[in-house]
């Protein structure tokens, strides 16, 4: 599948793709396909994602604010422009490291 909801006639910021709604986790595919799904997510203050696991890596690239990514056995904070990889079938959670919300880019890979 191709790429979708990103422009075409102009440049923008990736962050601005998305906006933060008050009170909960927005998200806007940017291409789903047998490869791997690219996502954008737009946390409000407060909101998080309890813990996933994924069949395979996960990637998050944080675009604006501070992500904590939590581990089995660690607490990863991320800021604005910063990346981590999350090996295939790690559970993890995503919340805010702060009490402001953030964006971030998420690449899962499909195994």
């Amino acid at each position: 599948m191709p790429f979708r909801n990103i422009p075409t006639d102009a440049a923008a910021p990736l962050a601005q793709l998305i906006d933060t709604h008050s009170g909960q986790v927005s998200s806007m595919a940017l291409t789903r396909n047998a490869g791997f799904d690219l996502t954008l997510l737009a946390f409000a203050p407060g909101e998080s994602v309890s813990e996933e696991e994924y069949f395979g890596d996960t990637l998050y690239y944080v675009l604006e604010g501070a992500a904590c990514v939590v581990l089995p056995d660690a607490r990863m904070t991320l800021r604005a422009g910063e990346v981590l990889r999350v090996p295939a079938h790690v559970e993890h959670a995503v919340e805010g490291a702060d009490e402001r919300g953030f964006k971030l880019l998420q690449l899962s890979a499909q195994q």
